[in-house]
């Protein structure tokens, strides 16, 4: 039962009423086309064929009767919808005459300098903070750098960089190699960014695949860092295995 004190909806008693005569109609029947019989709750259906209905307001906790047309006049406080309008203000009526009244050509949407600069650094930031547990178990239970070549849909040569711990696995960055000449050299000085930000202490392995220019790499990221170990990747370890079995 909803308190008649209260000034906002009570979503866990939408929708239900007494037990004789309907108060419970399923969510997947009003909710996506009627969305305002959430903020009140249904006592009883006045005729078998039709939608009107003894309704009790969740939000002044006023009784009245109507159609979902009425129920909206009372909710969003429309004057002349044949029904008193709710007396309490509440969020939802906020929002609609903020809607109703603004001047839409003052909503403007960022700039593009505003989106690729301001606004990204933002999201950035804030995605920065959800990753933070993760990257706070690193130092605990290590951290494993996995790279592999990849190309985007323009065909560009891509390096992606990941790391994965027991907490989980955790996109780091995507270099773009166009031009570059991907010999051994290159690639760890790729990794040795990757380690060196994520911080080497953290670091347990690297894995790549088995190709020369990448276990060179492994070979010079083992000699920096005498704890890293290079890992060949065993996924592609066994697709050289099934096709020289399938070749032969």
């Amino acid at each position: 039962m909803t308190s008649q004190n209260s000034g906002e909806p009570n979503f866990a008693s939408s929708g239900t009423g007494s037990a004789s005569g309907s108060g419970s109609i399923s969510s997947s029947q009003n909710d996506n086309a009627s969305p305002l019989w959430n903020y009140v709750t249904k006592l009883e259906k006045k005729e078998a064929i039709g939608g009107t209905w003894n309704f009790r307001c969740n939000i002044c906790g006023e009784t009245r009767s109507g159609s979902y047309t009425r129920v909206k006049a009372h909710l969003l406080q429309i004057s002349g919808g044949g029904v008193a309008i709710c007396k309490k203000e509440s969020s939802l009526s906020k929002g609609f005459y903020f809607c109703c009244n603004s001047r839409h050509s003052r909503l403007c949407a960022p700039g593009y300098n505003k989106l690729r600069t301001s606004l990204l650094l933002q999201e950035k930031s804030n995605v920065d903070k959800l990753l933070q547990p993760i990257k706070a178990t690193w130092q605990e239970k290590g951290v494993t750098i996995v790279c592999d070549g990849w190309s985007d849909p323009t065909r560009k040569p891509l390096i992606n960089f990941m790391a994965t711990s027991g907490s989980g696995p955790m996109f780091l960055k995507a270099v773009n190699c166009f031009g570059e000449v991907k010999d051994k050299f290159f690639i760890a000085n790729l990794m040795k960014e990757v380690i060196d930000e994520v911080g080497h202490q953290n670091v347990v392995q690297i894995i790549t695949d088995n190709a020369s220019n990448c276990k060179g790499a492994g070979e010079i990221i083992e000699s920096m860092y005498p704890h890293i170990y290079w890992t060949p990747c065993v996924v592609h370890t066994l697709n050289l295995a099934l096709k020289n079995i399938c070749s032969a």
